[in-house]
């Protein structure tokens, strides 16, 4: 035992001393999160999937009694409301969708002129979320149309309905409640920090598994370091059991780091890694595990380092398009969904999705993690099975 750990701090050594390494480990993945989720739609204006309000901003340019009488009306349980002045709109960053209630609103229906409600929805918000404020909005203006009907009736037919007639009105008692919710689990295509953070991590994680840990092993292999430790007091099992092992202190120590790194600076982008941060590192612990024999398959499988890390990089960028780093893999077509669960980053992702955007809670992820753990054990037969010292 004491041999594989010799063997693994080594390689540990040999890949930190290398700067370009560290850059690939450390620095790109955390320049290329920050880059797309601001370009993918960052943190703001984005649902809670586990909470089934709706958020909707009122900007009442109006001021009137029927301006205030709707707002009251779409007051409910399953909508959150944030009123905020019409100078403010620009600049608010609490708005995820508006409804915007124009001036003269309260004159014109009084006057029996049409007005026009105009609801903005921020891009990459729920739409789940969006029906729900839409639905509550018409329900509201129909308890207002229903009373104007009903104080229309209490003033005369002949009389002009005025402000002060709803001055001290106050709606009737609802005789039908209907209470709605979502069957299921969140179907919300994550978007933002929420898809560049996990699929970042994963890709960078198997891009230097692959490319590194592949390029370092064959170049051994070729230069005959590997034949000479063959002489040394060392087991062939020893021997790939060390490499493995290297290759997976190297994902550790990336791992640990973009894990601590995105808890503290992701906040100051308005992004969390959830609230499982543990479960959210131990998920890429076990990735790593897959990844980290699959470099050690690679290195013994191409003899020419250069040959190693190049099909190691198009592995990668093939298995992080395939498995939902680019992109939420939820966004594709169904064949190709399962498509993503052929590969180890297609099950990270599903993993890391469901601590991080829809909630789940650590214990119902043991399927992707039993899978994960398999995919490693596969790796690791074949790359014993191929390596010669």
């Amino acid at each position: 035992m004491r041999n594989v750990v010799v063997i693994a701090l080594h390689d540990l050594r040999q890949t930190i001393v290398d700067r370009s390494a560290v850059l690939w480990m450390l620095v790109l993945p955390i320049v290329f999160a920050i880059f797309i989720g601001f370009v993918t739609g960052g943190a703001g204006g984005q649902d809670d999937p586990t909470d089934d309000r709706a958020y909707l901003t009122i900007v009442d340019r109006d001021g009137g009694a029927l301006a205030r009488m709707l707002i009251d009306e779409l007051e409910s349980d399953r909508l959150s409301l944030n009123e905020i002045e019409p100078e403010e709109t620009e600049n608010d960053e609490r708005k995820i969708r508006t409804l915007i209630i124009p001036e003269g609103f309260t004159a014109n229906i009084l006057d029996g002129r049409q007005v026009t409600l105009r609801i903005e929805k921020e891009p990459g918000t729920s739409e789940p979320a969006a029906l729900v404020a839409q639905a509550r909005t018409v329900s509201a203006i129909s308890r207002v149309i229903a009373s104007l009907i009903e104080v229309s009736g209490t003033v005369g037919a002949d009389a002009q309905l005025a402000a002060e007639h709803f001055a001290d009105y106050s709606s009737p008692e609802d005789l039908v409640t209907v209470e709605s919710r979502f069957a299921g689990g969140s179907t919300v295509a994550p978007s933002g920090f929420t898809q560049s953070v996990p699929g970042n991590t994963v890709m960078f994680v198997m891009l230097v598994a692959l490319t590194y840990g592949s390029a370092s092993l064959a170049g051994e292999r070729e230069g005959g370091l590997l034949r000479r430790l063959a002489t040394a007091p060392v087991s062939r099992a020893e021997i790939i059991l060390g490499k493995i092992a290297g290759r997976f202190l190297v994902a550790s120590v990336q791992v640990t780091a973009l894990v601590a790194v995105g808890a503290i600076l992701m906040p100051v982008f308005g992004f969390s890694l959830g609230d499982n941060l543990i479960g959210v590192y131990f998920v890429l612990l076990v990735y790593a595990l897959a990844v980290a024999p699959l470099g050690v398959l690679l290195g013994a499988w191409f003899k020419d380092p250069h040959h190693a890390a190049n099909i190691g990089v198009l592995l990668t960028m093939l298995m992080a398009a395939l498995g939902g780093c680019w992109w939420p893999i939820e966004v594709v077509s169904r064949p190709l969904q399962r498509l993503a669960l052929a590969f180890p980053t297609g099950w990270a992702m599903h993993a890391l999705h469901q601590l991080i955007a829809f909630g789940r809670e650590f214990h119902e992820l043991g399927t992707p993690l039993g899978v994960l753990l398999g995919f490693g054990l596969v790796f690791s037969i074949a790359g014993a099975r191929l390596l010669r010292v």
